[in-house]
């Protein structure tokens, strides 16, 4: 593991040619003074994972060649240059785990060739970019951990979407259904925001391809529409900590490749669907609501093989006939307990 720090003056006088440069996981320190390379043709410069700190100095946005820059997991301070936005030819954009402050860009939409945009971990605030609609080549968007707030409109616009990481924020309002309708959406991840309304039926809008979907904390009410169970590919379907209420879909039954349903802590009612026999469900967690039964046979309608890998929560003394089969009984007058 290298040390120290680096004389980028003297490397940028040294390094004419230079097409890639790679200094990451090591303990180099100092001023990230990576904008004074403009000399070089660079395409990639990756500095993860190391102690630069400093700010990212806004002639970052004359290194023009760039196509990769990863600089997360440093000790950057200070706010996302609006020059940034002027790396026309960047693919790839990481900033995650460093002190970042401040907004996004509101150029950000320029990097019209961008198709991994990440920046978790920070200390950003505001909305997000109006131009972002633009990135009409984006796959992975993360901004997860931040303080980000506003709300999700323009997402839907950028079709070449695969995967949204947006947890742990402070975003408002009701999703915007059409994000159920990008073609390439495998995974939408909106824990812990501030987020309300109901989950309408165009989320059977993504049975294509989503695998993954995590509403857990947030405002969300109403019912789960029997639409989720269009979703064939899904494999965790997050929805705990909410205001849901009704009965959870019978259909259910049908989602063949579930691994993981979280529908704890909201207002469920009724009866469990009988998902137990699912092959690949390793993890179901229903305590903290109001079901009356649906896992008293749970033992004759899985091997006990199964039954022994398998995580299962839920208020065993509020069902019909109890749950033999569960990890931990919950009860609604001692949720501390769980």
């Amino acid at each position: 593991m290298l040390t120290g720090t680096i004389d980028w003056a003297e490397a940028s006088h040294n390094l004419g040619k230079l097409e890639r440069l790679i200094l990451h996981n090591n303990q180099f320190e100092g001023d990230g003074g990576f904008h004074l390379l403009v000399k070089s043709p660079l395409k990639l410069l990756s500095a993860s994972n190391n102690l630069f700190d400093g700010v990212i100095d806004e002639s970052v946005g004359n290194l023009q060649s760039l196509e990769y820059l990863y600089l997360d997991g440093n000790k950057l301070v200070g706010s996302i240059p609006d020059s940034i936005s002027d790396l026309i030819n960047l693919k790839s954009l990481n900033l995650d785990n460093n002190g970042l402050y401040g907004t996004l860009p509101h150029t950000i939409g320029n990097l019209i060739n961008l198709e991994y945009l990440s920046a978790k971990s920070n200390a950003l605030t505001g909305g997000l970019p109006t131009s972002m609609q633009q990135l009409t080549g984006l796959k992975t968007l993360n901004l997860a951990s931040n303080s980000l707030s506003g709300h999700l409109r323009h997402l839907s616009q950028i079709t070449s979407l695969k995967s949204i990481h947006l947890y742990q924020n402070s975003f408002t309002g009701s999703v915007d259904p059409q994000l159920f309708l990008l073609p390439n959406l495998e995974v939408l991840f909106l824990s812990s925001n501030s987020l309300t309304g109901e989950l309408l039926p165009e989320v059977g809008g993504a049975q294509k391809v989503l695998k993954q979907l995590y509403l857990s904390e947030n405002n969300f009410h109403g019912s789960i529409p029997n639409e989720i169970c269009a979703l064939h590919k899904l494999e965790d379907l997050f929805v705990d900590s909410n205001n849901f209420n009704g009965s959870l879909p019978l259909c259910l039954v049908d989602l063949s490749g579930l691994k993981r349903l979280y529908a704890f802590d909201n207002q469920f009612t009724g009866q469990v669907p009988e998902i137990l026999h699912l092959p690949k469900l390793m993890s179901l967690g229903l305590e903290q609501n109001n079901f009356n039964g649906g896992l008293e046979s749970c033992t004759a309608t899985a091997t006990m093989a199964k039954i022994e890998k398998m995580s299962i929560w839920a208020d065993c003394s509020e069902l019909d006939g109890g749950c033999a089969c569960c990890e931990k009984c919950c009860s609604d007058q001692n949720t501390d307990y769980c």
